[in-house]
């Protein structure tokens, strides 16, 4: 034990002052790291993208402080040092790949710092791994984590009562709004994933503490509760993780029953779990389609799990480009926050109606394969591995309780199945690495020593914390403070042009305000400026002048994005699209949007919407057959976007050139199309005289909107065409019902069709 027995009294008050200071130093440090654990409950709505940045920008800071107070701990005394134990060793070879796999990609840069939207790259790992080197480090007794789970598990519930509130009285945080609840977590997915941990949380409490009962009590209904906001996000990844984990949970006391349960017929329970938890999913599926479940939002969608979902379809393309992508750079892969240099250059046509900017693999494996190659997904894998292994170990050793053990290894295993279809970010990403550290902990670490401290040590400790405090304070205004303020700064442009309480110029100013801090932060700028810009361009609400000097600025900041390496279509699209408008303003701009668009088409050749904006450009500047051949090239990639062949037909037929209408209306599927795309199929078929196609198509799009008056006109028309005089005269009166002004001639109509009736 410290001790500062002495005769001296001046060296015993002083080793006293000293070992107090020690103290502080160590609580500061636990006090930081408990911090960050209510970081979820922070939504800072002047901020872009609020359920993100905030969060992330004060996570880096709290941990930045925390670390150097650190560092003045593991100065004084070796015993505040972390163990080089087998986990801990894993964990830093994944941090040191990771960093190689970023320093060698394609834009480096992005993926050290990446993006507003995100905040993640190697800036949040590298300070993830810092705070799990706090956490194996200092949080050394039974005590310090009971105190760490009780701060993220009441944080938790307070985010699920607020999720539950929102459900259940109204309760707005997110403008997302649905059945699904999101909380301050921003993204029900999130959310659940967020929850889940909590879930398996309050498991090894409840094993704790067993032998209160009124904590038993506490613990089941906490439980239950967290439970029931999984189920109000809808997540159905989760969900399943959820489930299979208990599946789990239950096989593994059926397998080592001797140490799960006291007496045989407990083991017997569990079976008969078992048995109904199988049962469960196919019970549901069986009555899917009822009438219940399908009042049911929730249960409706967690029913609708198929192989034929968008959702899932989409998510097998995804995965199918990530491989391809993945085996060009094996080794380390292509870093974080590149993704989007695969998703163009192996973009698969058939997610043309989805996401048009996916930049994940909605995938754990394919994730960390393809920003990090084979070398950081093994490496990665490596730590989930090494951790159920020493849970395995300890297990068959019976040096663990077994339903400790039992739900820490569950709890991993239900993450990795729910990051199957999604991905992590900071709130679940703190309980990964918070787990993480008390699993090395409870697992491999021995650390029974005391911590013996020699007094003159401190003062030395303490200086270096406080001078390293100065320089994290120093750096922070650079890394974060900056990008912080150019994230309010954006912000205020975004919403008052939006509610239009500002004038162009005023936008503008916020917009360079923003790009002045000359951060990271600087591509999202650009996006938003580029987005904003190519709706204001032809806006004649603001005045000419205004218009032109904006203009003049997003394709000037655009021009700088394009000119980074590894370029991103997206901004190269985005420029196009506001040349394209601006034509009017310079004529050169069409020129340079032609020419920008056909370079994103050798970097993405299969991109439709690369087609769509060049047929437009080509038919602003009056060359229509271009414009054709270039709709019938979007066509080739993907027959089945019907929105590419609908676009196709109605220019085909505008221009006269048959041939090209003909093949694309072989590619029209009637029942996919929406009522606008309907309604123009309808008048192409009317203007080639095909009525009995038109007719079909006007019947669909009465079923479709019963009240329109002209539908049930035309239908009407093309009945009587074809004889069919009854259902003709059905649908002109209800035509006339619906609009007065065709009641007169809708009447001298129905005469006709009448007459003609009786003449038959």
């Amino acid at each position: 034990m410290k001790s500062c027995a002495n005769t001296n009294l001046y060296y015993t008050y002083s080793c006293m002052n000293n070992l107090n200071l020690e103290k502080i130093l160590l609580w500061s440090v636990k006090v930081g790291v408990l911090s960050i654990l209510i970081l979820p409950l922070y939504v800072p709505h002047g901020m872009l993208f609020p359920f993100i940045t905030g969060k992330n920008f004060f996570f880096r800071f709290l941990i930045e402080i925390a670390f150097v107070l650190w560092i003045g701990l593991a100065t004084m005394q070796s015993a505040y040092r972390p163990k080089l134990t087998l986990l801990f060793k894993s964990v830093t070879i994944f941090m040191v790949v990771l960093f190689f796999a970023d320093l060698f990609s394609p834009n480096a840069y992005r993926a050290f710092f990446s993006n507003f939207e995100r905040m993640e790259g190697f800036m949040m790992l590298f300070h993830l791994y810092l705070y799990f080197v706090l956490l194996v480090s200092v949080f050394k007794t039974k005590k310090d984590w009971l105190l760490f789970f009780y701060v993220t598990l009441g944080v938790s519930l307070v985010v699920g009562f607020l999720g539950f509130m929102q459900r259940f009285a109204g309760f707005r945080i997110s403008a997302a709004g649905g059945y699904r609840i999101d909380s301050t977590i921003g993204n029900p997915a999130y959310l659940a994933a967020y929850l889940s941990f909590h879930v398996w949380l309050l498991g090894l409490l409840l094993r704790m503490h067993w032998k209160i009962w009124w904590l038993r009590f506490v613990y089941g209904a906490l439980i239950a509760f967290e439970l029931f906001l999984i189920y109000l996000t809808a997540t159905r990844g989760a969900i399943l993780g959820m489930l299979g984990g208990i599946i789990l949970l239950l096989i593994l006391s059926v397998v080592f029953g001797k140490q799960a349960y006291s007496e045989p017929r407990f083991r017997k329970l569990a079976i008969a779990a078992l048995v109904f938890l199988a049962v469960l999913p196919i019970v549901l599926w069986s009555i899917r389609g009822t009438q219940f479940v399908r009042s049911q939002a929730i249960l409706n969608r967690l029913t609708s799990i198929s192989l034929n979902d968008q959702t899932t379809q989409s998510r097998f393309y995804i995965w199918q480009m990530s491989l391809r992508g993945a085996l060009e750079r094996p080794f380390l892969g292509w870093g974080q926050e590149n993704y989007y240099l695969v998703f163009q250059k192996y973009f698969d046509p058939r997610l043309a109606t989805q996401e048009p900017w996916f930049d994940r693999s909605h995938n754990i494996f394919l994730d960390w394969l393809v920003h990090t190659g084979f070398l950081g997904l093994i490496s990665f894998l490596s730590i989930i591995g090494i951790t159920l292994w020493g849970i395995w170990r300890a297990l068959q050793k019976a040096t663990i309780d077994f339903w400790v053990g039992a739900t820490l290894g569950v709890l991993f295993v239900t993450h990795f199945l729910e990051n199957l279809f999604v991905f992590d970010n900071l709130n679940t990403y703190l309980l990964f690495f918070g787990f993480l550290g008390f699993a090395h902990y409870s697992l491999f670490s021995d650390e029974k020593d005391n911590i013996r401290t020699h007094p003159s040590q401190i003062p030395m400790g303490v200086s270096v914390s406080a001078v390293l405090v100065v320089v994290v304070l120093m750096g922070g205004y650079f890394l974060h403070w900056k990008p912080a303020k150019a994230s309010f700064a954006l912000i205020q442009g975004l919403v008052g042009a939006s509610q239009n309480t500002t004038s162009l110029s005023e936008t503008q100013k916020h917009f360079r305000e923003a790009l002045a801090y000359d951060t990271f932060a600087n591509t999202e700028i650009r996006e938003q400026l580029g987005n904003f810009a190519r709706g204001a361009v032809n806006n004649q609400q603001y005045p000419l002048e205004e218009r032109k000097v904006f203009t003049a600025l997003a394709i000037e900041e655009l021009r700088k994005e394009i000119l980074r390496p590894a370029k991103d279509i997206k901004h190269m699209l985005f420029l196009a699209s506001i040349l394209a408008r601006a034509g009017e303003l310079d004529p050169t701009y069409m020129l340079e949007a032609e020419t920008l668009l056909k370079q994103a088409l050798s970097l993405s050749p299969t991109k439709q919407i690369i087609y769509f904006e060049l047929a437009q450009l080509y038919l602003t500047q009056n060359k229509a057959g271009d414009a054709l051949a270039t709709l019938q090239k979007a066509i080739s990639l993907d027959p089945t976007y019907q929105q590419a062949v609908v676009n196709t037909a109605i220019l085909g037929q505008l221009v006269g050139n048959k041939e090209a209408v003909d093949q694309a209306l072989g590619f029209v599927k009637v029942n996919e199309l929406d009522e606008d795309a309907l309604r123009r199929i309808g008048t192409i078929y009317q203007q080639r005289q095909d009525f009995a196609e038109a007719k079909n198509v006007f019947i669909k799009l009465v079923a479709m909107n019963p009240d329109n008056a002209q539908y049930r006109a035309t239908a009407a028309a093309f009945y009587a065409q074809f004889g069919e005089f009854d259902e003709a005269i059905i649908e002109a009166e209800a035509a006339a019902r619906l609009d007065p002004a065709f009641a007169k001639e809708g009447q001298i109509f129905i005469e006709q069709l009448k007459a003609q009736k009786r003449q038959n």
